[in-house]
Parts: C-alpha cells; sequence; structure tokens
C-alpha cells in the first residue's frame, strides 16, 4: 500500500513539474508587439487597407491607409505611426474593410492637390466616396462623388 502512494504521489509531482515547463499556449493579438524587432513597426501588424501616393502643395507624400467603419485614416508611410488626414463618411459603411474595394488619389477639382475617392461594394452597385482637399482648413471634405 506504501508503495502504491509513493508511486502515485511521484507521478503527480513529475505531472505538475511537466506542465510548469512547458510553454504556454500561443494567444493571437491585435496589439503592437511590445519588444522592438528589427524590421517590425506599424506597417507589419496587418491593419493597412491599401497604401499609396497623395501630392499637397506641390509635395508628394507617400501614405498608408486603415479603412473602418465610420472613416478612413491616412497616416504617413514612415516607420512611426504619424497622422496624415482623416476621412470621414458622411454615413457609416458597415463592414467597410471587408466591402473596400479601393481607391483613386487623382487632382479631380484641379487644384494642384490630390483628391480621394473610396469605393466599397454593396448590393445594387459601388458606394463612391469622395473627399476633397481643402487648403483653407488642411483637411478633406466630404463632396458628392
Amino acid at each position: 500500500m506504501k508503495k502504491q502512494i509513493g508511486v502515485l504521489l511521484a507521478a503527480f509531482l513529475i505531472l505538475l513539474l511537466g506542465w510548469a515547463i512547458l510553454p504556454a499556449p500561443a494567444v493571437p493579438s491585435d496589439d503592437p508587439p511590445e519588444e522592438d524587432i528589427a524590421g517590425s513597426d506599424w506597417r507589419t501588424w496587418g491593419i493597412i487597407n491599401d497604401s499609396g501616393t497623395l501630392v499637397q502643395d506641390g509635395e508628394t507624400i507617400p501614405f498608408c491607409a486603415c479603412v473602418h467603419t465610420g472613416d478612413t485614416t491616412l497616416y504617413h508611410d514612415t516607420e512611426s505611426q504619424v497622422l496624415l488626414a482623416e476621412l470621414v463618411y458622411p454615413a457609416p459603411v458597415e463592414n467597410a474593410e471587408q466591402r473596400y474595394l479601393g481607391m483613386e488619389t487623382a487632382d479631380r477639382n484641379g487644384d494642384g492637390s490630390s483628391d480621394v475617392l473610396l469605393r466599397f461594394s454593396q448590393e445594387d452597385g459601388t458606394l463612391e466616396l469622395l473627399f476633397c482637399w481643402d487648403p483653407e482648413t488642411g483637411a478633406f471634405r466630404s463632396v458628392p462623388a
């Protein structure tokens, strides 16, 4: 009997020890990595839906776009996540990330600065949202497409 108890106790201790040294299961996270990995910056987190260039006041600016339900946020295409512009939709676009088809950054109103046309799929065709650069406010404003 003492031998059986000893064997059970030893097995229990081995089981506890083995469990203590096993690595924890990986949990996926949307948060940025805490450690500084060479070449790993905010652009590697999987949140960018598009990228391109804008022209503002004669300057060409590379950007990355993050599409959301209520807006598309443009950031400078640099290692640091620096806000360039917010394109706020006139009404929310449900499932915008999945429905996003692309964008154009042509100068549509002839002022020398890029305007942004966003396209989203919808049941009866394509939703287009146009944002023109307003040099007086230094921001994009929504206009009828």
